[in-house]
């Protein structure tokens, strides 16, 4: 039952949609399941949060001006702010930056092709982490990371910023 979990205020806000916990999808594309969340264990389409546990986002995921993803514990935030700056907030405290990004950015995307990208409002790539990995997922950690994983598990771009 979601009752039995802590609702955290902005978990993710995507499209006037809020929901609260670790798994994720995007604002306008497919949500799926973190990897170990229990069969069956959805709520009109969308699984349930597992507590303390990262917040896993799959391809097309997408997030524009003023909508965040936040990591299952709600210590690591990353937004795409009103000004166009893709950010990494770290218990309340910018932690990393998307390069190129501030006052160009309009979404971010992580593509069906593994690569994490942030578009501007004309279309134009200003930022990617270069991350081509068929079958890659991204993800929000509890420890203030953000990182995309490919296929096998293994990282192969971070932010760094874990504790």
């Amino acid at each position: 039952m979601l009752n039995s979990f802590k609702v955290r205020v902005g978990a993710l806000v995507a499209g006037g949609v809020m929901v609260s916990g670790a798994l994720l999808g995007m604002a306008s594309g497919a949500l799926a399941a973190a990897p170990g969340t229990a069969p069956g264990n959805t709520v009109a389409g969308y699984a349930k949060a597992m507590p303390n546990s990262d917040t896993i986002i799959r391809p097309r995921a997408t997030i524009c001006k003023n909508q965040a993803w936040t990591s299952g514990n709600g210590r690591a935030i990353l937004r795409m702010q009103s000004d166009g700056n893709f950010v990494l907030y770290k218990d309340n405290r910018p932690v990393w930056q998307a390069p190129n990004s501030w006052s160009r950015g309009n979404c971010a995307v992580f593509q069906e092709d593994g690569n994490f990208v942030v578009y501007d409002s004309a279309g134009g790539a200003v930022w990617a982490a270069g991350t081509y990995h068929e079958g890659a997922y991204l993800a929000v950690q509890d420890d203030g990371n953000v990182v995309v994983y490919n296929s096998s598990r293994r990282p192969v771009w971070a932010t760094n910023t874990g504790d």
